[in-house]
């Protein structure tokens, strides 16, 4: 999403922008881990960013904050140095994490009460589920709400009407870590194997805490091997041809702020069935674009794929409502325009 506003010609046209990477990971494997590399990354962006504050006058300064790790730490300073600056600052969490971390450590508390606080600060999250975890910290007026968005690709083609003796096609897209529920769909595959059902599972990501190893094995343990099939990271025509194949696309993740990837599964028209967790159900319409369940619960998962593998009708009609709630609120546009009314309010005279 920082690429998207980056990048983005409504925004650029609309503001003049200077853009600073805060980043010091260059892919996802590096997050969190600590190098000598980061260390002069860090020391390099806090010169580069006071450089541009003493050379020009900012109306605001936005930064896409890391809600907790050694990435916060790196966030505080950045702020600390807009701060010092007394600049208008606006903080977007495309994550969540805050109360978890401030949880009973005093130290941690009182440094998210520096970054969060203060007259000049506001917040940008993804939902308005999402307020409970900088509550203790920051005033609801002081708060904006700004779901993702994608760009909507209009080629998109599924056959609904497919032959309904063949399997249904259930399709997992993300990274391949225990925290998004890989192994309660596991078991949920397992359940509906129980039950009778005839279908197969799709894993689709990138091998971070289960390794594919371990998965293999887990699956062939489970009696799952003609069942469940993965694939690795996919990206671009590769990704998009598995949703375009897919029947179901679930999502039992343990931990999530909002979840592209369910975006990308309502713009191909797939029903989708994800956790109750973060901002997730204000993406799915529960019942109508798809189901929510609890999380780490298998059970309640099988039941609702049960629901969905039993009737194509009802995952065609599920899907195309899912589609046009993608078109009527989660496409790059209504970001674009949520987000630069979101600037113009914050660049005014009443912060």
């Amino acid at each position: 999403m920082g690429d998207y506003i980056r990048r983005n010609e409504k925004i650029n046209e609309k503001f003049e922008c200077d853009f600073i990477n805060l980043s010091a990971s260059k892919n996802v494997e590096t997050i969190g881990k600590l190098s000598i590399q980061k260390f002069l990354f860090f020391f390099k962006l806090l010169f580069s960013v006071t450089k541009a504050l003493v050379r020009k006058k900012y109306s605001v300064c936005y930064v896409s904050i890391t809600s907790k790790g050694s990435a916060f730490y790196k966030d505080l300073c950045v702020v600390a140095i807009l701060k010092l600056f007394r600049k208008k600052i606006l903080l977007h969490f495309h994550n969540k994490g805050v109360a978890e971390a401030a949880k009973n450590n005093f130290f941690r508390h009182q440094m998210y009460r520096f970054v969060l606080g203060g007259a000049k600060t506001k917040i940008i999250l993804l939902s308005e589920r999402l307020y409970y975890d900088i509550e203790a910290y920051v005033k609801k007026e002081n708060v904006f709400y700004c779901p993702n968005g994608i760009p909507d690709v209009n080629n998109i083609t599924r056959n609904y009407t497919r032959d309904t003796n063949d399997p249904a096609r259930l399709l997992f897209l993300s990274n391949m870590m225990h925290a998004k529920g890989v192994y309660v769909l596991v078991e949920g595959c397992s359940i509906l194997k129980s039950r009778g059902h005839s279908f197969e599972c799709h894993f689709v990501g990138d091998w971070l805490d289960i390794q594919e190893s371990s998965f293999n094995t887990k699956v062939s343990d489970s009696g799952l091997s003609n069942i469940i099939y993965s694939h690795g990271k996919k990206f671009n025509e590769e990704k998009q041809l598995f949703y375009q194949q897919s029947d179901i696309f679930v999502f039992p993740t343990l931990n999530e702020a909002f979840g592209l990837v369910l975006l990308e599964a309502m713009q191909s028209g797939l029903p989708v069935i994800a956790s109750d967790e973060g901002g997730i159900p204000d993406i799915i319409a529960d019942q109508q674009t798809g189901f929510i369940v609890p999380k780490n619960d298998p059970v309640q998962l099988a039941d609702k794929l049960s629901s969905l593998i039993n009737n194509p009708s009802l995952r065609e009609t599920m899907g195309l409502a899912g589609k046009k709630r993608f078109q009527d609120h989660f496409t790059l546009q209504k970001f674009e325009n949520r987000f630069i009314h979101i600037l113009q309010k914050v660049t005014g005279p009443t912060l």
